[in-house]
């Protein structure tokens, strides 16, 4: 590559150049909501995992930006596991309790090494479903372990799941063709795609389910 010359080709160019103009109304939306009251928990859910798909696109873009294309990849599947669990508590009730039972099953692995320990993890699942249940009356209290795919299939997003979450999965548990490079050629040109479709899908459920104050996308 001769001195000057960009590091990327035309098509990626672009999809940066889109990127970059969806960055500021990401933030625009979010920071519309610090004053609004959310619909119900899955819209305070979606607002907050939308945080998530914000500072994801935000490190890919400076990443992608200053030539680290390595680097860039780890940051894609936060952003779309990110965009499969706001939406799926919009589209589904199940999913709030559920990701949270979930989360307290890997807790109670981490912290509760004993026989008081496993008693207090237990005692908080107790207080976990009553004041969820108190608070959030209209979504039901299923004690089940959710996987990523479950989540992506409640968000009716379980394509996205089977090609773009598998691949980039990869990349974070270092996969011997992820490491040794020789996935990069297949994953280059729809790297920065990707971002981009999860911003563009979170702004739409957040203009759909949330008060954030969003513009038109053309």
């Amino acid at each position: 590559m001769n001195a000057g010359e960009p590091i990327y080709p035309p098509i990626e160019i672009k999809f940066l150049k889109l990127l970059k103009e969806l960055r500021p109304i990401l933030v625009k939306a979010l920071d519309s909501l610090g004053s609004k009251k959310p619909l119900d928990a899955g819209s305070s859910y979606l607002g907050r995992i939308a945080k998530t798909v914000n500072r994801a696109s935000d490190g890919y873009l400076w990443l992608r930006e200053s030539g680290r294309m390595d680097a860039s990849k780890l940051l894609i599947r936060p952003a779309l596991e990110a965009v499969f669990c706001g939406t799926a508590a919009i589209k589904n009730k199940d999913f709030l309790f559920r990701k949270a039972y979930s989360e307290w099953e890997e807790d109670k692995k981490l912290f509760a090494k004993d026989a008081a320990g496993k008693k207090d993890a237990d005692e908080y699942l107790k207080h976990l479903q009553v004041e969820f249940q108190k608070h959030n009356p209209a979504y039901p209290v299923n004690s089940k372990i959710i996987s990523i795919r479950d989540t992506a299939e409640m968000a009716e997003l379980l394509p996205v799941y089977e090609y773009a979450d598998r691949i980039y999965c990869k990349y974070t548990h270092s996969a011997m063709r992820a490491v040794s490079g020789n996935l990069d050629q297949g994953t280059d040109l729809h790297d920065t795609p990707t971002i981009v479709w999860c911003a563009l899908h979170i702004l739409a459920q957040l203009k759909q389910y949330t008060p954030a104050e969003i513009p038109n996308l053309v």
